[in-house]
């Protein structure tokens, strides 16, 4: 999975920055002569400047500002939180670092959320103690929730450790000293090589300045259309921890005809009653594994969890 990451990085890369230099210079003669008229040519350089100043932004704000924000979150948690007590119900070991005898593992907790009601969470993190077991399955930890359901994260161990990767934080730098300076770099480069006097009236949208930058800023917004993807999934933990357990009733279980890995959606129809007694119906979609198929429930009731503000907002929080 790693290594495909980085393939991919590479690969996307590549086709945002040399390769749309490299196209250029062996298809473009130089032009000693304008080629657009002066509002064209300004034109062009106004929508660069958007484009670049974009993609530096989003950058800053994934490396930087995102990262600053979740740490003081953590610090909020940590000195406001909710207390709970955490069982363990489930434990595996992913993987172990001799050099640092730390262990990466994975752990189910079952705790009551922001409602009290029970619910099982999946979690994934670095054990700096393996030798105190702290994590085998039966023993209880204390967990803080956070209060505020619109932050992630949503909880932490309340001994949670809360820092920065020095190494981590000086790559962040250097690539954002670097991506900054390669754009200063195109326009200081082709305006000394093409300008002749004409000032911008050299560009084009197959020009390095534009073409690159509309490459790197596709390379962003396909990275954000699959960010929005898992976003359902956050607000589905969302619910998980702040919303309320009802038992409802289902009406239709159908097949969505859409397939995720060769694995279907099932939608379900429910109707149920919230805390006041007001009845709703409401929809969920749901990807199963083809070997949970049999097991998927037609009729009868079914636990849920929903959303106080927007009851229409359901989950099915157990597996089938």
């Amino acid at each position: 999975m790693k290594f495909m990451i980085i393939f991919w990085g590479v690969f996307l890369f590549f086709f945002c920055i040399p390769f749309p230099i490299f196209i250029y210079m062996i298809s473009e003669e130089l032009a000693t002569e304008p080629r657009n008229s002066l509002a064209v040519s300004y034109g062009y350089l106004g929508f660069s400047f958007l484009v670049w100043l974009y993609v530096i932004i989003f950058f800053i704000n994934i490396l930087f500002i995102k990262t600053f924000k979740e740490k003081n979150t953590i610090q909020s948690i940590l000195r406001n939180g909710i207390p709970r007590e955490a069982k363990i119900i489930s434990y595996k070991l992913l993987k172990n670092v001799p050099e640092t005898n730390i262990n990466i593992i994975q752990i189910v907790l079952s705790f009551p959320n922001l409602r009290n009601t029970l619910i099982e969470h999946e979690m994934m993190f670095h054990d700096s103690k393996p030798q105190e077991k702290r994590f085998d399955v039966g023993n209880k930890v204390k967990v803080l929730l956070n209060p505020n359901v619109s932050q992630e994260p949503y909880f932490v161990l309340n001994d949670q450790k809360v820092g920065f990767n020095t190494s981590g934080i000086v790559l962040r730098i250097i690539f954002s000293v670097l991506l900054i300076a390669y754009v200063i770099g195109l326009y200081y480069y082709f305006y000394r090589r093409e300008s002749f006097d004409f000032g911008w009236r050299f560009l084009t949208f197959m020009h390095p300045i534009i073409f690159s930058g509309v490459m790197s800023l596709i390379y962003v917004l396909v990275f954000q259309l699959l960010i929005s993807k898992l976003l359902k999934n956050k607000k589905e933990e969302r619910i998980l921890f702040s919303g309320r357990n009802a038992e409802a009733n289902i009406i239709s279980v159908s097949q969505t005809g859409l397939l995720v890995n060769d694995q279907p959606q099932i939608m379900f129809q429910v109707s149920f009653k919230d805390f006041k007694g007001t009845e709703h119906i409401a929809v969920y979609k749901k990807i199963v594994s083809l070997l949970n198929l049999s097991s998927v429930p037609k009729y009868g009731s079914i636990e849920i969890m929903y959303d106080e503000n927007d009851p229409k907002k359901i989950i099915i929080p157990k597996g089938f």
